[in-house]
């Protein structure tokens, strides 16, 4: 598979995150697609997990070295090179190791993946990537 520009970019930032904090895995749809269980298609924005809490500034800084703004980010919501990442906390969050087009990748069990999304049963992308993973069982 060639790799699509969009996602090669959003991948080399999020490579740059997960290599600054050894606690960052990548979970949502991203994962699913890497797994082959949904098909890709354009990346809106890469959900983050964190096992601890860390400042959204701090991962900024250390990935990217980017100063923090001298007003605290709000919401889950990092921005970097137009790439939006949303930060999650889950103490309990696991993940493997899957070596994808050149990069090892710490993502999120399809598992976990699937119990975090059925909170989102009301969302249209939610339900389209479970009617697809119905329709591959």
């Amino acid at each position: 598979m060639e790799l699509d520009i969009q996602l090669e970019k959003y991948l080399e930032d999020y490579i740059k995150i997960q290599n600054s904090f050894d606690f960052i895995s990548l979970g949502g749809s991203l994962p699913l697609m890497i797994y082959g269980k949904i098909p890709f298609r354009k990346i809106k924005d890469f959900d983050i997990i964190s096992t601890q809490y860390v400042d959204k500034s701090e991962i900024l800084y250390k990935a990217f070295n980017k100063m923090p703004p001298t007003f605290p980010i709000r919401g889950n919501h990092i921005t970097h090179n137009r790439h939006k990442f949303d930060l999650y906390i889950n103490p309990n969050a696991t993940y493997d190791f899957i070596f994808f087009e050149g990069y090892n990748l710490r993502l999120s069990p399809i598992e976990e993946i699937l119990f975090h999304k059925s909170y989102h049963l009301h969302k249209k992308k939610t339900v389209e990537d479970f009617k697809t993973l119905v329709n591959n069982i």
